[in-house]
């Protein structure tokens, strides 16, 4: 898994120019009922990762195959780019308004859609999340620019 870990990290410091770390995050499988109650506030979730900048990890959904499944790798390099995002002190919880929140979103959704891409792999489903993204701000009463 560390090569893989490795690899995608490559990917994300290529992709957006952060500082590297110098380590990797923490990766922890965990079921979908997990996921749905961490990130979710229905019983339809689409979550299948995310990442937790307290501990440091990235959480991913067990049923996901990354050994051999591209998509896949997409949502750990998504996180990944969250990850790096994170140590060169971009994302602040704790006084991000929904337009910083979305363009930390949708810098991590373009590494992914590229990666996609460069694997010939579908990007229909990122480029519809990409494109729902400044709406979020909207139902939250804010003007996404």
């Amino acid at each position: 898994m560390d090569v893989l870990l490795q690899s995608l990290l490559v990917w994300a410091l290529t992709l957006t120019g952060y500082d590297d770390p110098g380590y990797l995050p923490k990766i922890e499988a965990v079921s979908h009922e997990t996921l749905a109650i961490k990130l979710c506030d229905s019983d339809y979730c689409t979550a299948v990762a995310y990442y937790d900048s307290q501990t440091e990890t990235i959480f991913y959904d067990n049923r996901m195959d990354l050994k051999t499944n591209d998509g896949a790798r997409g949502f750990l390099l998504h996180e990944m780019v969250h990850f790096l995002q994170d140590k060169n002190a971009e994302i602040k919880p704790e006084d991000m308004d929904c337009q910083s929140r979305i363009a930390i979103e949708h810098e991590a959704y373009r590494v992914q859609q590229f990666f996609l891409k460069e694997h010939q792999k579908d990007t229909f489903q990122i480029d519809m999340a990409v494109a729902v993204l400044p709406s979020l701000c909207a139902e939250e009463g804010e003007t996404v620019k």
